[in-house]
């Protein structure tokens, strides 16, 4: 290769050189004046402004003794209401008597079950599609009880389950040997009757709500002393250890159908609860879940400023009655709205809060309705206002994140 060859090679590498090199610099300056347009969609969210709390529940509890000794069973379940000098717990000799009490008790209600089932061939005006919903949240409702491992209701929903779908094969005109069933519940019921003991009742001295089980803080405050009590005196319940029970104890009677639940606060956080509020109190780590209560009183602030406040609820069934400790959470406000991110909000002219959306390729200004903030995002109300003028962001509207020198009808690239 002469040199004249060399220096033409020379100049072509140079000259691509400096191509790429120009390039690169025109695809920089282009990255940096046209920033991609990134965008989310604005979908319906709600959030829930709450105080985590500790929770102490209070409830006018007597409790029922017996010095009689067998095995025990309840008449009736726990957390249901009973009047005075109803029997509440029946007293067995032995084990065996008990068993075949128990066992006897579940005979008659499935009896009662399938000849209700049995009443219902030859009935026509049977609507499947009502019949199917109920069985498909039967099913849903069985799943909820087994992811919390709650047993309480366990056996009653898996009949109700049965009972749904046998009422389904019925309407459908399958074939379902009902009649034998009751044959043999009927025979097993006779037999038992036979063999059954008899039994001591213990009865409730007073009408209120039956609870089968103590745990040693039933006479750690007073019932009707609950308004007066401090921050202070709250948190030395919420820190106690349970006192000594007797043997003799087997149960107890909530004699009061209001029952309470206290906390004490931060002032700052309990500034909005005022008295005769209605409130949610979510329990996530019970399987009551939530419950309605009522803000019944609310002390002045101590030296610490803090607070009691004092919630009283009158819902109960087996799973309220179980309560003691709680962690929970006061819900104070619920908001439903637009989620939309805080990078995504523009400041127009004349002030005017709101965001771009991408309609086509055109980008449009929207105003925004906040009425929930945090660091990352806000909530946008979807209710129009009385005397709002202009267009306010929708459902499912494509928001625009980020980008440049945006204003409304914009022809985006």
């Amino acid at each position: 290769m002469n040199e004249r060859t060399k220096q033409q090679l020379w100049r072509l590498l140079l000259l691509g050189l400096s191509v790429l090199v120009l390039v690169y610099f025109v695809y920089q300056f282009y990255q940096a004046a046209h920033e991609p347009v990134r965008t989310e969609v604005a979908r319906q969210s709600t959030v829930k402004d709450t105080v985590d709390t500790d929770l102490f529940v209070v409830r006018d509890e007597s409790f029922l003794e017996t010095s009689s000794t067998g095995i025990l069973i309840p008449l009736v379940p726990s957390g249901s209401r009973v009047a005075a000098g109803e029997g509440v717990v029946a007293i067995f000799e032995n084990e065996d008597a008990a068993s075949r009490y128990a066992e006897l008790n579940r005979v008659e209600v499935n009896l009662a079950r399938y000849d209700r089932l049995n009443q219902q061939r030859g009935n026509s005006a049977v609507n499947l599609t009502a019949l199917g919903k109920r069985i498909s949240q039967d099913v849903i409702d069985l799943a909820e009880l087994v992811d919390n491992r709650d047993l309480t209701d366990m056996q009653e929903q898996v009949y109700d389950v049965r009972d749904q779908i046998l009422a389904r094969q019925i309407a459908t005109g399958e074939t379902v040997a009902l009649d034998n069933k009751v044959t043999e519940l009927t025979s097993r019921q006779k037999a038992l009757s036979n063999k059954s003991a008899g039994y001591d009742t213990l009865e409730s001295k007073n009408s209120g709500f039956f609870i089968d089980s103590v745990d040693g803080y039933e006479l750690a405050t007073k019932y009707d002393k609950v308004s007066k009590l401090t921050p202070e005196e709250i948190e030395k319940l919420l820190k106690s250890d349970p006192a000594d029970v007797s043997d003799k104890v087997i149960g107890k009677v909530s004699t009061n159908f209001d029952w309470y639940l206290l906390c004490s606060l931060d002032t700052d956080k309990a500034k909005s609860l005022k008295k005769g509020d209605t409130v949610t109190i979510d329990l996530p780590y019970s399987a009551v879940r939530s419950v309605t209560a009522t803000v019944s009183s609310k002390s002045k602030a101590d030296k610490k400023d803090r607070v009691a406040v004092v919630f009283k609820c009158n819902r109960m069934n087996a799973y309220i009655a179980s309560l003691r400790k709680e962690e929970g959470q006061i819900i104070l406000h619920t908001y439903t709205g637009l989620k939309i991110p805080t990078d995504a909000i523009r400041t127009a002219a004349g002030g005017k809060e709101g965001v771009y959306v991408l309609e086509g390729n055109i980008a449009r200004f929207k105003q925004l309705r906040t009425v929930y903030t945090e660091d990352d995002y806000i909530i946008s109300s979807e209710t129009p206002q009385e005397g709002e003028t202009g267009e306010f962001v929708s459902l499912y509207d494509a928001v625009i994140l980020g980008g440049k020198d945006l204003y409304d009808g914009k022809i985006l690239d």
